[in-house]
């Protein structure tokens, strides 16, 4: 079976072989990006439905060869597959995946958490620690969260189905999405979690990218953009959301929320910069 329509089945399968939207999860966590002294996590997601995940599957394989599997750290560093590389020889695959992913035109989300500030804040608060305490678990809940609330303001009732990369918060990301489908789920919706390797299942190497882009972007927004944020955001298709020092009471104050049941309270306050997807991106 080849790579895109692997991807294709295992869509379906994400959706118990319904109509519905896919989302891919990636988590970038770069332990040597540091700033105000924190390190920070990165969430990124992407949404699609099966059929486009295929045809981008087949644009990506060729955009990206001879690179078997696209890992943005390696290509940063010059490590892994990119290893022996030149910026000159690098570069212009960088171009031709940028612009597959731009031209695919899927709407995301990534979160950005300043690990150090989150753990100060969440200090004394075991009212919270019990459902948020780790950062990525904080951070898994806000993309998962986010994603169940864009489709509930857009009208849509499908199955939405979540893929995860295989990776050590397997179990954390098990029990945080069952406590958003207990509690976080407004009407019930069909919504499932499945787990796959990037190595199979290609669109986790987009994720990867947003994640990869998301963690040097959110790491302070107030520096300029970089190329790649500008190709992957080119026009407010990504909804981008950062807690650090400034904001972080804005996080603590939506995790209370989200504890208490009270979704209708919840804004997305001054870490985003776009409050909703375009309903036709996703057709």
């Amino acid at each position: 079976m080849g790579s895109a329509q692997l991807v294709y089945e295992i869509s379906r399968m994400a959706l118990c072989e319904s109509d519905g939207n896919v989302i891919v999860i990636k988590v970038a966590m770069d332990e040597s990006g540091v700033h105000d002294g924190s390190p920070v996590l990165t969430v990124g997601a992407y949404v699609a439905r099966p059929g486009l995940w295929r045809d981008w599957t087949k644009r990506w394989n060729v955009a990206k060869r001879p690179i078997k599997m696209f890992h943005a750290v390696d290509c940063a560093n010059f490590a892994g597959e990119f290893k022996g590389w030149t910026a000159e020889r690098r570069d212009p695959l960088v171009v031709r995946l940028l612009d597959v992913l731009r031209e695919s035109d899927f709407p995301g989300c990534v979160i950005g958490l300043h690990m150090d500030e989150f753990r100060k804040a969440m200090a004394g608060r075991g009212d919270l620690l019990s459902t948020f305490g780790e950062p990525y678990v904080a951070c898994f809940h806000w993309v998962v969260q986010t994603i169940i609330n864009v489709a509930v303001e857009v009208g849509s009732q499908e199955r939405i189905g979540f893929v995860h990369e295989c990776n050590d918060y397997r179990q954390e990301a098990l029990e945080a999405f069952a406590w958003i489908k207990r509690y976080g789920n407004p009407g019930h919706r069909v919504v499932g979690l499945t787990f796959a390797e990037t190595r199979d299942y290609v669109p986790l190497q987009a994720a990867d990218v947003l994640a990869y882009e998301g963690n040097k972007r959110l790491r302070d927004p107030s520096r300029p953009e970089r190329r790649p944020w500008q190709a992957l955001n080119p026009d407010g298709r990504i909804i981008a959301m950062h807690y650090g020092r400034n904001n972080m009471g804005e996080l603590i104050d939506r995790l209370e929320k989200i504890r208490d049941g009270r979704f209708s309270e919840i804004d997305f306050g001054s870490g985003w910069n776009r409050a909703h997807f375009h309903p036709d991106r996703v057709a």
